[in-house]
């Protein structure tokens, strides 16, 4: 799995040497406009963006047929096909963490809380588009990116409108700090194994 990960890191160094520098300059934006919001939703596009990219390539390099004739696992394939997503959300999560301590407006727990709903938001919508791109390949892949992209900028456009989140926080704060992370890491869980395991049965019945 990690040779697949610096294969896509390897044939991505330019987009991704882009993405940085486009990831510090939003994040340096939405710092001084206070719009922290920004983060999480940039760190949402940019695992599509550079997955779509990877899948691209894999096709007109025919890399699966290449990769499956030897000793890999079609498993590792899918999991290192996550990689770009867990590493934003890592980053964004921390990113996130670290701004609302320094503001120290709300109490740690909402911090924390906030923290790990980024990180799960972040992680979703990759697990959930991802077998359909093994589904139906790059091309159409392409179509189901950019509704994906249609329906992160909706969702935004929503939230920021009607003050979603804070009043999302406050709800699940309501409830036991332990048992509101404890959901929200069941239920991230759940779909991302339902992801994986859809991924690797799609690979699996693919021909090569």
């Amino acid at each position: 799995m990690i040779a697949l990960i610096i294969k896509d890191i390897a044939t991505l160094k330019r987009t991704l040497l882009l993405s940085f520098i486009l990831c510090i300059a939003l994040s340096v934006y939405s710092i001084y406009s206070k719009t922290l919001i920004m983060i999480p939703l940039m760190c949402v596009f940019m695992p599509l963006i550079l997955n779509s990219i990877a899948f691209g390539y894999d096709v007109q390099s025919k890399f699966e047929q290449f990769a499956f004739s030897m000793p890999i696992k079609k498993s590792s394939y899918v999991f290192s096909k996550l990689f770009f997503s867990f590493a934003f959300s890592l980053v964004a999560s921390i990113i996130i963490f670290i701004l609302l301590l320094i503001e120290d407006k709300i109490g740690i727990d909402k911090i924390i809380l906030i923290s790990i709903l980024s990180g799960v938001s972040i992680n979703l919508l990759p697990a959930i588009q991802l077998p359909f791109i093994l589904k139906f390949g790059a091309e159409k892949g392409r179509i189901i990116v950019m509704i994906t992209f249609l329906i992160i900028f909706a969702i935004s456009n929503l939230l920021g409108k009607l003050d979603i989140i804070p009043n999302l926080i406050d709800i699940l704060s309501f409830y036991s700090f332990k048992i509101s992370i404890l959901s929200i890491i069941i239920l991230f869980l759940v779909v991302l194994g339902v992801s994986i395991k859809s991924s690797i049965n799609i690979m699996e019945k693919k021909q090569y």
